[in-house]
């Protein structure tokens, strides 16, 4: 799609509901430039080294402590690790709509077969767990159908 093409926006008249991929916010490439930057400091500092008899432990609790990506949340301060991270456990999307969301939307999404999660994000743009067992195009498809006819009733 061009910049500046707005051919594939909905039409005002009718209501629509478009799908984006939910990107993980501390999903990023930050992340893997501090783990090489770490490794590299390592495989330097064991070349410096090599005459005496260090090993990788000594090294990392002498010289360099590795870093940890943290974030606060209401159990405490956990640490950032790929296992933690939402995105590798559910397959997340974001419906934007051009109508407002209610509060009855939310049950209608939720009783759409393939939900696993709904979190209201602004009152036109909601984010959507979809069941791993399920195709994302078929669920996506069966909220907005289900969406749209709450509205157009």
């Amino acid at each position: 799609m061009a910049k500046n093409d707005f051919s594939s926006l909905p039409d005002p008249d009718t209501y629509d509901v478009y799908w984006q991929a939910w990107i993980d916010a501390y999903n990023n490439e930050e992340a893997e430039k501090v783990k090489e930057k770490y490794k590299e400091t390592i495989d330097e500092l064991k070349e410096q080294y090599s005459e005496e008899e260090y090993t990788e432990e000594e090294l990392i609790e002498n010289f360099y402590e590795q870093p940890y990506k943290t974030i606060m949340t209401p159990f405490g301060i956990l640490p950032l690790t790929e296992q933690s991270l939402a995105s590798n456990h559910f397959k997340l999307w974001v419906g934007h709509c051009n109508f407002k969301l209610l509060e009855n939307h939310i049950q209608i999404i939720e009783n759409c077969k393939g939900v696993e999660s709904i979190d209201i994000l602004t009152p036109y743009r909601f984010r959507l767990g979809i069941g791993m067992m399920f195709e994302d195009r078929d669920i996506m498809n069966g909220v907005k159908k289900a969406l749209i006819d709450s509205i157009s009733n």
